[in-house]
């Protein structure tokens, strides 16, 4: 199955578990995605912990919608909600029906390839381009603030629950900013020189941001 086949069955699990209103339709949906997470470890797209971590990293979220939605305010006190329990159950639902959809179709594909799929599935070119280029400077963003964060380290620093420590934690973000807008000028300039194209071209293996050579950052 093509990547961009594998990106529309997520993307209409998802919009299944959105539109469908009865519990017994989205148990029914439910049992299927878990069945396409079988299907993928079977077939070896991802290692079952990474399957596994990633279920779990979903879930944490529906158990913030279980500590918080069931219940209701009233005569002063603290009450069990039946529509709030059905509401949570419904979010659960959906939420793992999309989550699971996702995990297991686009299981070894990398962002990328999504990117890549969705462009070939009709993304506007130049929406295609943006997500190409915030998967790319995500990632150095993250090793900006590692450096950083060593860099602290190095000075002494250790977190601790203080005012000092809360005013260092809003300095490091402030400068993982300013150094996230200096670098997008930098690569506003360099794909201005270059050529922007007005359309992306997906070649067959790597998808690369127009301008550019293949794993090549502008300076």
């Amino acid at each position: 199955m093509s990547a961009p086949q594998r990106l529309l069955l997520a993307m209409g699990g998802a919009l299944a578990a959105a539109m469908l209103q009865q519990t017994w339709q989205l148990l029914a949906l439910l049992l299927l995605a878990v069945a396409a997470l079988f299907c993928a470890a079977a077939l070896r797209l991802a290692s079952p912990g990474w399957l596994l971590r990633r279920v779990a990293l979903l879930n944490i979220f529906v158990a913030l919608v279980w500590l918080t939605l069931p219940w209701q305010w009233s005569s002063g006190a603290l009450s069990w909600s039946e529509a709030g329990v059905q509401a949570a159950l419904h979010i659960s639902l959906r939420s793992n029906i999309a989550g699971l959809f996702c995990i297991a179709l686009l299981a070894g594909m990398n962002a990328f390839d999504v990117a890549a799929a969705a462009a070939r599935l009709g993304m506007p070119p130049r929406l295609a381009q943006l997500l190409l280029l915030t998967v790319r400077y995500l990632s150095v963003m993250q090793q900006t603030r590692q450096q950083v964060q060593r860099a602290m380290q190095a000075r002494g620093f250790r977190p601790r629950c203080n005012w000092r420590t809360a005013e260092v934690l809003a300095l490091q973000v402030a400068l993982i900013l300013v150094h996230a807008l200096l670098r997008a000028e930098r690569v506003a300039q360099a794909m201005q020189a270059r050529g922007l194209a007005q359309r992306l071209d997906l070649p067959a293996r790597v998808a690369s941001a127009p301008g550019l050579a293949a794993g090549q950052e502008p300076s």
